[in-house]
């Protein structure tokens, strides 16, 4: 391998450079997030669009599903319903102002619900039954039915003629499930007709289930509606129903009115003997107090004279309180030297006069001292009148002290006094109360008696009354009548539940189906199932671009699919050539996939001449040695093949084909003998090493993983894998089989691209990622 490319030297304007990809290609996919997983899928529009792909599937199935189960439906045998209305009335007819020992039925919907299940109860049932004779009506005594199987259920006879059509051996499985589906109905074919209880048991179940009593919440209406195969039949079992609750109503009430008058009587009598004993107590009463009658009037009398004492002692405690402070202030003003303060003494006349005659002496003696000296007659004999003056108010102000203290002693007696007076009024008044009390508690006890008895009297009169009264709260206000057309089946119906059950079969059929698709379609389901992100989805080319021929001729008819194929192109080559988290982009992309045919060569080759067309010096190595397929899509023939030159029988100058200025092939050819001893060879590690050193980028196109090992060994060459997914096809089983093999060797797989999607059909997905707009806004390169 070294004497071979060492033969042809390095190749003319091909030297050895270390650049690495421009900044602007680095950052165009920088701001996209690989990581990001778990998107929400399952929307409405989804739904609806996975509807609309298999919409002839779905109306295929709306149709023969409506057509099926509306047959069947009106194969079977009809049933008539008959209705008759109860009503019930809440305003009970009072017979001559007697009121009945059932209470009116109360407006409220729990009231009106009970009524309406004992409509429906075994007890009706049972009447019923017995009434209309249907023992012996083989439509609802199961034990009578006919034993050709005439009478019998549709589903039973599908079910017997699928068992008797098995052949006698084989087929257990089948026959097991088929004798499993007829014994649905062994309970009703069960009955010993030679058992009465339980035919009996069993024509109240089955009239039951035929039978249906409501109430609408709104109304005091009860509504049966009975079904049946005869609408004479129907209609007698709706009314029967209607009058045996009628008939239960009114024994029900005939049976409570005469409990309720043996009740009643025993408590006539009790109520007749405590009378007698309350007025005999009250007699021995009076004759034992020697009363006759007690005053009405006196405890009333001692009661008023009590309220005039209160009143009047009321006024003498005001009194006594008025007399303490006069009291109390007359000492204050007098321990003070102030007694002419105290009110009384300002107030007496006498007083008054005396100060008035006091001041008057003082004046003039004043008067006479400036004219005499102090022992002047005159001035001696002013002073012992002033002295005089004073000593008489002094004894006029005792006077008054005095006055104030016995007015005190008066108020004081006074309240004494009314005191006592009511306590003696009290002691009076209890003992007129105490008898009272007891001649009063007799007078009560014996009105409760006779007041009790009056009233158990009339109740006993009136229950009398009404004991052979019937239901007057209820009647039949519309009985039923046979009915003209059955109820079941109807064509209305049946194409109704036909057209929602063949649907929801057909939406559940499609949904199941899409569940099953194991192909991957979007970048999100990549993500999920490999843990690596999707690097792209590259469109499938139009079929009649010759063999996936590379769009070298942009002015060709399909310019809009070519130019949305460019672009998906130039998303992988963006994604797959960002830097790793070293700092460096790779240089060395392996592509490869799991099976044939998913496109992994136009990818390499078209990923090759977008890299070129950025300016990188690329080398494009077709290293699928089973099925090359690079040269025939650039549409050259290779002059020898990539075993050669490991070989060295050939040089580098003689196989590389330069494709473009920035763009050399190593193409390859069929037939190589051994190729995974070639690929794990030095010799081709060599070449990978010269590669490097040589180009800018590298792109290997290498065999699919699930049928050589050939991309294994070449991983550990590759600074990233390229895994090439085809679009809805290639199963999920297969791509993580494919993808671990890779992982298991620690292959550096750099992401999966998504290929040869059919970006009309992904429309419908309504997948809002890349081939969605593609499809959408494809441009258009000139």
């Amino acid at each position: 391998m070294n004497s071979s490319i060492g033969k042809g030297g390095t190749l003319p304007g091909h030297e050895a450079r270390a650049s690495v990809l421009p900044d602007s290609l680095l950052q165009s996919g920088a701001g996209e997030s690989s990581d990001v997983r778990g998107r929400q899928e399952a929307t409405v529009f989804a739904t609806l669009a996975v509807l609309w792909r298999r919409k002839l599937l779905l109306l295929v199935v709306i149709l023969l599903g409506t057509a099926t189960i509306t047959y069947v439906m009106q194969s079977l045998k009809p049933m008539y319903r008959a209705t008759a209305m109860v009503q019930l009335d809440s305003r009970r007819v009072e017979l001559a102002e007697f009121k009945s020992v059932v209470s009116n039925l109360t407006p409220e919907a729990p009231a009106v619900r009970s009524e309406v299940s004992i409509v429906g109860s075994r007890a009706l049932a049972e009447r019923v039954v017995e009434k209309l004779g249907l023992l012996s009506d083989p439509e609802f005594n199961p034990t009578l039915k006919a034993a050709d199987g005439a009478d019998e259920h549709w589903l039973k006879r599908v079910t017997k003629a699928g068992v008797g059509a098995l052949p006698p051996e084989g087929n257990d499985v089948l026959r097991r499930i088929v004798q499993e589906a007829t014994a649905l109905f062994r309970a009703e074919e069960s009955p010993n007709a030679r058992d009465p209880d339980q035919a009996r048991l069993l024509t109240i179940d089955t009239l039951l289930r035929r039978i249906e009593a409501r109430n609408d919440d709104r109304s005091f209406t009860i509504i049966i509606e009975a079904s049946s195969v005869d609408p004479a039949k129907a209609a007698a079992i709706a009314n029967a129903f209607g009058q045996a609750y009628l008939d239960n109503r009114t024994e029900m009430n005939r049976d409570l009115t005469e409990r309720v008058n043996q009740w009643l009587g025993g408590r006539l009598v009790e109520a007749r003997e405590a009378v007698r004993g309350a007025e005999e107590a009250i007699r021995s009463f009076r004759k034992e107090n020697s009363l006759l009658e007690l005053p009405p009037d006196g405890r009333n009398m001692v009661q008023q004279q009590m309220n005039e004492l209160a009143t009047q002692l009321t006024a003498a405690q005001a009194q006594k309180a008025a007399a303490e402070a006069r009291v109390r202030q007359a000492r204050d003003q007098t321990a003070t030297n102030n007694a002419a303060a105290i009110p009384e003494v300002l107030a007496s006349p006498l007083i008054q006069k005396l100060r008035e005659a006091e001041a008057m002496l003082e004046r003039r003696l004043a008067e006479l001292q400036q004219v005499y000296g102090d022992k002047h007659q005159d001035i001696v004999n002013l002073r012992r009148g002033i002295g005089e003056l004073k000593t008489r108010i002094r004894d006029e102000v005792g006077k008054i002290q005095k006055g104030l203290d016995a007015d005190l002693e008066v108020a004081r007696i006074r309240e004494a006094t009314l005191l006592k007076s009511i306590a003696d009024l009290q002691e009076q008044q209890k003992g007129i109360e105490a008898t009272g009390i007891q001649l009063r508690d007799l007078e009560r006890a014996a009105d409760a008696h006779r007041t009790l008895y009056r009233s158990l009297a009339e109740r006993y009169e009136q229950t009398m009354a009404l004991k052979n009264t019937g239901a007057l709260d209820a009647h039949l206000s519309a009985p039923a009548l046979p009915p003209i057309r059955p109820a079941f089946p109807q064509l209305r119906m049946s194409l109704g539940v036909g057209l929602v059950g063949s649907t929801a079969l057909a939406v559940a059929l499609v949904l199941l189906l899409e569940r099953l698709s194991s192909g991957l379609r979007t970048p999100s389901q990549v993500e999920r199932a490999t843990g690596v992100p999707c690097l792209g989805m590259v469109p499938s080319l139009p079929r009649n671009e010759a063999s996936w021929n590379l769009p070298l001729h942009p002015d060709s008819r399909r310019a809009r699919e070519i130019g949305a194929f460019r672009e998906a192109i130039q998303t992988v080559r963006t994604m797959a050539c960002m830097p790793r988290k070293r700092g460096t982009p790779p240089k060395v992309l392996l592509v490869t996939s799991s099976i044939p045919k998913e496109g992994k060569s136009v990818l390499a080759a078209n990923l090759a001449r977008s890299l070129a067309g950025l300016g990188l010096n690329t080398l494009l190595i077709d290293a699928d040695f089973r099925r090359p397929s690079i040269a025939t899509l650039l549409g050259y023939q290779p002059r020898g093949s990539v075993a050669d030159l490991l070989d060295g029988r050939v040089g580098i100058d003689d196989l590389i084909h330069q494709e473009s200025a920035n763009l050399n092939v190593l193409g390859n050819t069929i037939g190589t003998p051994d190729a995974h001893d070639r690929i794990s060879s030095q010799a081709m590690s060599d070449l990978i090493t010269w590669a490097r050193h040589n180009y800018d980028v590298v792109v290997i196109d290498s065999a699919p993983v699930m049928l050589f090992s050939d991309a294994l060994a070449l991983s550990f060459l590759a600074d990233s894998v390229i895994y090439v997914v085809r679009w809805q096809h290639t199963p999920l089983d297969t791509v993580m089989a494919g993808f671990n093999k890779l992982k298991s060797v620690d292959s550096a797989v750099g992401g999966v691209v998504l290929s040869r999607v059919v970006a009309s059909k992904h429309v419908k997905y309504g997948h809002k990622d890349e081939a969605y707009y593609y499809a959408l806004h494809a441009p258009v390169r000139h």
